[in-house]
């Protein structure tokens, strides 16, 4: 399918392509759980924040999840005025907390420092909370977890429960809690054994709440089940009477992005073939962050004609690994990326002065849009 899709793609490369169908499909099926949940669904846009991206998935969403604020600032131009807005960060700036907190609808303090620096100009504008760092980990790689040892993210549980037994803070003016302590996990047991954990110590110390912000970290799809999604949801809303926030990021973009590159250059080193794209791995930081090698259509784990994928920059690193096709490339040869659409444009640069790749809506009637593009101008903009 994917072949057939960008068969006939004209444009130049390299190119961004976000799939609407396959973004839209993924969007509807979390709002069928919402029909019948009645939580409260925020897009992470920190995952993919493409303006005329945002404008597309702000009709399926209540609002948006920021964590800076630009993100803050962008989403207020987006949404409609009866949408909302959610932030939490542990970068709070001094400088700027004044119209963050004119920007949003929800914050959650990611410490209690922030708490006691920032509280006092929040009310009534604002809805406020606490990020709570549950301190249960699901995940091995510890570069994924934000449970992890001496992790910045949230306020940890143990923390916190001291805090409430020895010091005199009226915990009554806080609304709600945020928590996230996952990584494209599909096992929302995960995430009930996460909610009851965090919400028996605020039991345990007569503390009411009017809203939970789940988070992320949790993928959606047609296949999954969601039964335990389901019953985590309506549990809290009737044994706690709260507002349930949840807000999936990669879970909607990250299937639906692809990178299109083409080959510029061919040449054999030490009998390994080489060829060289239009691209970068800058293009796809994650690729040289997390030391993995990304899907590329058409390639095949054994084949006749093996090549070492490479970007075209002066980086000795730049490397998207080693493939293998079934016929030979050429040049111009287009090699397409594909599951990468969430954090590669937010996460681009334009190290060596390399061009970033324009980004096109691959829309329901298979034509393309462009979102996109980048000159000279831009890039001399941001020296």
């Amino acid at each position: 399918m994917k072949e057939s899709i960008f068969h006939n793609f004209s444009m130049k490369t390299p190119a961004y392509v976000y799939d609407a169908k396959s973004i839209i499909n993924i969007l509807d099926t979390i709002n069928s759980i919402k029909q019948d949940t009645n939580f409260l669904f925020l897009y992470s846009i920190k995952s993919s924040s493409n303006f005329g991206l945002l404008e597309m998935i702000k009709s399926h969403v209540d609002g948006f999840s920021c964590s800076s604020m630009f993100e803050l600032q962008l989403a207020k131009e987006v949404l409609d005025s009866n949408q909302i807005t959610h932030i939490t960060t542990p970068g709070f700036n001094r400088n700027e907390f004044d119209e963050i907190v004119n920007l949003s609808d929800f914050i959650s303090f990611n410490s209690l420092t922030q708490l006691t620096q920032y509280s006092k100009k929040i009310k009534p504008i604002s809805s406020f909370g606490l990020r709570i760092n549950p301190q249960l980990s699901f995940i091995s790689d510890q570069r994924f977890d934000p449970c992890r040892s001496f992790s910045k993210l949230g306020i940890p549980l143990s923390h916190f429960k001291k805090k409430m037994e020895c010091d005199k803070i009226d915990w009554s003016v806080i609304d709600g809690i945020h928590i996230h302590n996952n990584c494209e996990s599909i096992n929302f047991d995960e995430m009930k054994q996460t909610a009851h954990k965090v919400m028996s110590v605020f039991k345990e110390n007569h503390i009411s709440l009017k809203w939970i912000n789940l988070g992320g970290g949790y993928l959606i799809n047609n296949h999954n089940d969601v039964s335990v999604l389901k019953d985590t949801i309506k549990w809290l809303q009737d044994d706690y009477n709260v507002d349930v926030y949840f807000e999936p990021g990669k879970a909607i973009t990250g299937e639906s992005g692809y990178l299109i590159a083409s080959v510029i250059d061919l040449f054999q080193h030490e009998d390994e073939n080489i060829a060289v794209l239009d691209t970068s791995i800058n293009h796809l930081p994650e690729v040289f962050e997390y030391q993995y090698q990304p899907k590329v259509t058409n390639s095949f784990s054994i084949s006749k004609y093996k090549y070492h994928i490479t970007g075209c920059s002066c980086l000795s690193g730049d490397l998207f690994g080693e493939y293998s096709f079934q016929e030979p490339l050429k040049l111009g040869s287009q090699i397409i990326f594909e599951n990468i659409g969430a954090y590669m444009q937010v996460k681009a640069n334009m190290f060596n002065g390399i061009n970033l790749p324009s980004a096109y809506l691959l829309d329901k009637n298979s034509n393309f849009k462009l979102l996109k593009e980048y000159d000279y101008n831009y890039f001399r903009s941001r020296l």
